[in-house]
């Protein structure tokens, strides 16, 4: 048992920095917290949509909820919500223009890392018990 432990205290202090690495990447790789956030297909086969209001300015604190915009097609008129919680940084199209499905509507900066962060250590325990089963 002694040299299961022993073999098995390395496997968690090896994982957990694996572990942390795609956690800082991801930290570094959200552009210091700012969210984009993007026009999502709507449904019905739209492609492309009219904006016809915004709610915000840049600046403006948003929270998860908060209508954004508004814009409409020849289907449907919709109201946005924003995923996120911050402040608007930039807004990309102005009113009456159009918008194409996959198209940034507004950049939102977060208070962001911290989600990455409990989600990392997680896999760490488990490959621990990964890797000390087969040698019990």
């Amino acid at each position: 048992q002694a040299v299961v432990a022993a073999i098995a205290a390395p496997a968690p202090a090896a994982a957990a920095p694996a572990a942390a690495a795609p956690a800082a990447a991801a930290a570094a790789g959200g552009g210091g917290g700012t969210q984009a956030f993007k026009l999502a297909d709507i449904g019905e086969g739209i492609a492309e949509v009219q904006l016809t209001e915004w709610f915000v300015k840049e600046g403006d604190m948003v929270k998860e909820m908060d209508n954004i915009c508004s814009v409409e097609s020849d289907k449907a008129s919709v109201e946005l919500t924003s995923p996120y919680t911050g402040k608007v940084v930039k807004i990309h199209h102005e009113v009456g223009g159009t918008v194409k499905v996959g198209s940034i509507l507004v950049e939102i900066q977060t208070g962001g890392g911290a989600a990455p962060a409990p989600a990392a250590p997680t896999p760490a325990p488990q490959a621990a018990r990964v890797a000390a089963a087969p040698l019990g």
